[in-house]
């Protein structure tokens, strides 16, 4: 079988406040907003690296229950000062085994935490080494 390129288009979550969850992304990570190619005002749609995209969905009725292994993972340039910045903004974190204000470090170097977004998703941060 021949091998089907694939790559990641977007990525989408479902939230009870529209306005609330765009803020907590705009603020905690700076994500420039992009055209909504469905026109729908209860979806936004956001820049996430140099193509992917974050759909943001506001839906009438929300019940998840979503583990920490399902998650969204962003790398950052500064892993550092977007610590600083979340703690600035009073964001709790945690490690992967779930240690409140702890960073994980993976066998390979990398360090990373994890925070929840206002609807409960969780958001695994990377040391970014691809930049």
């Amino acid at each position: 079988m021949q091998q089907i390129e694939v790559a990641i288009d977007h990525y989408a979550i479902n939230v009870n406040d529209l306005e609330r969850s765009v803020a907590f992304y705009q603020k905690i990570f700076g994500l420039q907003e992009i055209a909504d190619g469905t026109e729908q005002p209860h979806i936004r749609w956001f820049r996430l690296g140099s193509t992917q995209e974050l759909h943001i969905i506001e839906v009438d009725s929300l019940d998840k229950r979503i583990p920490k292994g399902v998650h969204l993972a962003l790398a950052v340039r500064d892993f550092d000062r977007f610590r600083e910045s979340i703690i600035n903004y009073n964001l709790d974190y945690y490690d992967w085994p779930g240690t409140k204000n702890a960073i994980s470090t993976r066998p390979d170097k990398v360090r990373q935490l994890y925070i929840q977004d206002p609807d409960g998703y969780w958001v695994e941060v990377n040391d970014g080494n691809q930049f």
